[in-house]
């Protein structure tokens, strides 16, 4: 989560987990909700399902195209796939978003609304497509996405995807903990992300070569800062494994694999943060919307 702060405050950052759909068949089950062991559950339950409404109606109102001709739709994912919130930044309840083209997510928005000490909400979104694209809200463009939002990469020396869906499962699972992410901040405080063991969203697009797909987020906290997407892809009448990682904040990371660096990000300045421009963007803050609007 990239913290739009009032204009008195400094800004920061966080977000956090979700569900899956199951491979080959479009079936869902409901959101994942990131375990917090040290928040006080008493006087809480009203404002997630406040900001479950507002996230969701704010959701709603996204039009995203993928470039073409003509340009491709996305289509919202039914439900949001995680509840997050941060209770060390203040009382903030967030939730995950997808949209896909045949199945396979091309972006994903983290929508978040503020109770204490700020009261505003704030949207941010990171293009997952290989092309550029656009966003429009209630019909006025609010984001250009200017090229391919994520990099793929072979996954090293692993053992080709199985054919079972199960096995291809506890495949993914073993390819994500051999990743460790650091993330330092702007402060220069750095401290190692935590994997959640389950994938968010898992999918397949039978118009492409993805034969399975599996969404995974690393977190501080509760709150999710980079997801890791981990593809089976059929080259050369073979499967074998694809991953990349995409930012949710606008800070410092750099991944590794088996010990082995193979991504990084650095920190953006504001103005790149907020240009809408870039194929990580925030938009707001906006002023506190009334659930079902």
């Amino acid at each position: 989560m990239h913290q739009t702060l009032s204009p008195w405050f400094v800004s920061a950052g966080g977000v956090g987990t979700g569900l899956w759909v199951l491979v080959l068949a479009v079936c869902t089950t409901g959101p994942v909700k990131a375990e917090n062991p040290n928040s006080d559950a008493s006087g809480t339950e009203d404002r997630v399902a406040d900001a479950l409404q507002i996230t969701t109606d704010a959701a709603r109102q996204y039009d995203f195209q993928v470039a073409g001709t003509p340009p491709r739709s996305l289509r919202l994912h039914d439900e949001s796939i995680l509840k997050w919130s941060n209770p060390i930044a203040g009382e903030v309840y967030g939730n995950v978003f997808l949209w896909t083209d045949q199945g396979r997510p091309q972006v994903i928005g983290s929508i978040f609304q503020w109770y204490s000490p700020m009261t505003h909400g704030s949207h941010e979104f990171h293009s997952l497509a290989s092309e550029p694209l656009t966003g429009a809200r209630d019909g006025t463009l609010v984001w250009k996405s200017p090229g391919a939002g994520i990099r793929w990469q072979p996954v090293p020396d692993s053992t080709p995807p199985a054919e079972s869906a199960a096995v291809r499962l506890r495949q993914a699972r073993a390819i994500s903990r051999a990743v460790q992410i650091e993330k330092t901040d702007r402060a220069g405080v750095s401290r190692r992300l935590r994997l959640l063991a389950q994938p968010l969203f898992r999918y397949s697009d039978a118009s492409s070569n993805v034969r399975d797909g599996m969404l995974f987020v690393f977190v501080q906290g509760t709150d999710p800062e980079v997801f890791l997407m981990v593809e089976a892809i059929e080259a050369k009448a073979k499967l074998q494994w694809q991953f990349a990682l995409v930012r949710m904040n606008s800070v410092k990371f750099v991944a590794t694999y088996r010990d082995q660096e193979v991504w990084r990000t650095e920190i953006w300045p504001w103005n790149k943060v907020r240009n809408r421009r870039e194929t990580y963007t925030s938009l707001g803050p906006f002023e506190r919307e009334t659930a079902g609007r």
